[in-house]
């Protein structure tokens, strides 16, 4: 009989017990990772900059205005295709995307905005408070998926519930995974992850990874133990613990510590040269003080002076004669 860590089924059990939107149902029911982001509390916290780096940077959404201000976001993946709810009315949109280059379409009487360039997204505004993000054929195939009689979800979404209310949260099948990897950076494998991070009051965070086997658990667990000295300093208070099959996360930040991190360390300071001299007082270490380089003189050009031109006559009744020749007009080139 294949034993199942006490742990995850209470996993389990509470995740059934949860409830998540239901625009939630437009991801990808392929989807082996979802990733969700509370964009509304995330962009005024100290990881504005990073996340929205890697949303419009790295995963390449559509430089909208609009979706900027978005509340919430869940991409899915391995075919990305992301989720954005807030205020998007169609007016605002089609002017946003007209400045951007995208061109306006309607698929089943969906307003779309495809892009131009080879491999850049689209947008597809499915009500006032929905857009989704995609290339253009997973866009369609969105559209069918939401008119079809036949339902199709994506497994994770149960076990992505009981994050609804977290800043952001991820769910995988396994590890590695290329979206997933993006927000969890670590060097494991696993076959499931989920985790959770809270960042409204500093940085609280939880995750679970399921291993093949409680040896393996145990010894991906000493792999990351090992590995938390190199992390960066935000992260060097991971605490990693392994319970059966099952390997558990958590960190706890202030935002203190968020922001002395993310700002980086202080700059090294200039060395200062010192020489031991016997002073009324002992021995001391007196500062040697340099003196500023010299500033490089300036030196004054004189624009040189034209002189006329002077044509002497000699050999006159009355003398010598001077004849002063006028300056030749510049012409223009």
């Amino acid at each position: 009989m294949v034993r199942v860590p006490l742990a995850f089924l209470l996993v389990v059990a509470f995740a059934s017990a949860q409830s998540h939107p239901s625009w939630w149902t437009y991801a990808s029911p392929e989807a082996t990772a979802l990733v969700g982001i509370d964009w509304q509390d995330v962009r005024t916290s100290p990881f504005a900059d990073p996340i929205e780096a890697e949303l419009w940077g790295d995963l390449g959404f559509p430089d909208l205005p609009c979706l900027h201000n978005a509340r919430q976001i869940l991409i899915s993946s391995p075919e990305l295709l992301a989720l954005a709810s807030g205020n998007f009315p169609v007016a605002a949109l089609r002017d946003q995307a007209a400045k951007r280059g995208l061109k306006a379409m309607t698929y089943r009487n969906i307003d779309m905005w495809f892009a131009t360039e080879k491999g850049a997204l689209s947008i597809a505004r499915f009500s006032d408070q929905l857009v989704i993000i995609g290339d253009a054929k997973a866009l369609q195939a969105a559209v069918d998926r939401s008119m079809s009689d036949s339902k199709n979800y994506s497994p994770l979404l149960a076990r992505a519930a009981q994050f609804a209310q977290k800043d952001l949260w991820v769910v995988a099948s396994q590890l590695p995974d290329d979206l997933a990897n993006r927000f969890v950076p670590l060097d494991t494998e696993a076959q499931s992850f989920e985790g959770s991070v809270s960042v409204r009051n500093g940085l609280e965070m939880e995750a679970v990874l399921s291993a093949a086997s409680a040896q393996q658990a145990t010894a991906s667990a000493e792999k990351l133990r090992k590995a938390v000295p190199a992390l960066p300093a935000i992260a060097r208070g991971l605490q990693v613990t392994a319970e059966d099959d099952a390997i558990f996360l958590s960190l706890a930040a202030s935002r203190e510590q968020i922001v002395a991190a993310l700002r980086g360390p202080d700059p090294v300071p200039a060395p200062v040269e010192t020489i031991r001299m016997e002073t009324p007082k002992g021995v001391e270490q007196i500062v040697i003080e340099k003196p500023e380089p010299p500033k490089p003189l300036a030196v004054a050009v004189e624009k040189p002076v034209e002189k006329p031109q002077v044509i002497r006559i000699f050999g006159l009744d009355d003398g010598p004669r001077e004849i002063v020749l006028p300056k030749p007009e510049k012409q223009n080139l």
